[in-house]
């Protein structure tokens, strides 16, 4: 048997401990600590498509870099244990706003990284999107309550400086989810998308998508840590969200 023949049987094996699809009307959620994956950094940017690795290995920064593989590693990971494959065998397609897809008919997904976090989000035949923001001071808040927010959205926000970021950051990483559930990305004003929270948070005001009705969207938010928030919004009601352990691999690879 040849080398190649040996790693091949050996990732078969390796991968052969598979997630079910999620059931119809759940979607998964899974988070994701970058420093965890830091063991991981040298065999997850192998698996990466050569376009990748030449984007991985244009950033500068050493934590740039860390994220870029560990985000897309990870999803390959992830989709891996779903297809009972080698994670390097995945061919994604991205579409003109950037959201990843797979070929396979039922598994629809979406992931986000900010800071020290990556998301990911799969449920089956089913819109969905997330994302994740570090909870960081920002520039011209301002400025951005001004282009992102609608005047209803602008008068729920507080006075007070710390509640009214956490305030924005909410109705920026539901109105983002929506965005990238749709494959819009923030190609759509986010002005024309209006959230609302209460009895929950839940779409006054979705981005126009066909076949897909105000009614038709389920939004949830949560802090993933205490400097990190997160959303996910599915084209399904109602929907089951759960939140599940990452599937990391117990040790890193030493073949």
């Amino acid at each position: 048997m040849s080398e190649g023949e040996r790693s091949h049987l050996a990732d078969q094996r390796r991968f052969s401990t598979t997630i079910a699809l999620p059931a119809l009307g759940t979607a998964e959620i899974f988070t994701l600590g970058i420093a965890a994956a830091y063991p991981y950094l040298d065999q997850w940017w192998a698996w990466l498509a050569p376009d990748e690795q030449a984007r991985a290995d244009r950033l500068f920064r050493s934590a740039d870099r860390a994220r870029f593989i560990v985000s897309r590693g990870g999803l390959r990971l992830l989709l891996s244990r779903y297809l009972a494959c080698a994670p390097d065998a995945l061919t994604l397609t991205y579409g003109p706003q950037g959201k990843p897809s797979l070929s396979h008919p039922a598994l629809e997904f979406n992931l986000a990284h900010s800071g020290d976090w990556v998301v990911y989000g799969v449920s089956r035949d089913r819109a969905i999107g997330v994302d994740v923001e570090q909870i960081l001071p920002r520039r011209h808040l301002d400025g951005l309550e001004q282009r992102c927010l609608t005047p209803c959205e602008r008068a729920t926000l507080s006075p007070e400086p710390t509640e009214r970021l956490r305030q924005f950051l909410a109705y920026w990483t539901v109105k983002e989810a929506h965005l990238k559930a749709i494959g819009q990305g923030l190609s759509y004003p986010m002005q024309r998308v209006e959230v609302g929270w209460q009895p929950e948070p839940h779409l006054r005001s979705p981005a126009i998508a066909p076949n897909l009705a105000v009614s038709a969207w389920t939004v949830s938010t949560w802090e993933v840590a205490e400097d990190a928030i997160a959303a996910v919004c599915v084209a399904a009601v109602p929907c089951t969200l759960r939140h599940q352990p990452f599937p990391l691999i117990t040790a890193p690879d030493r073949t």
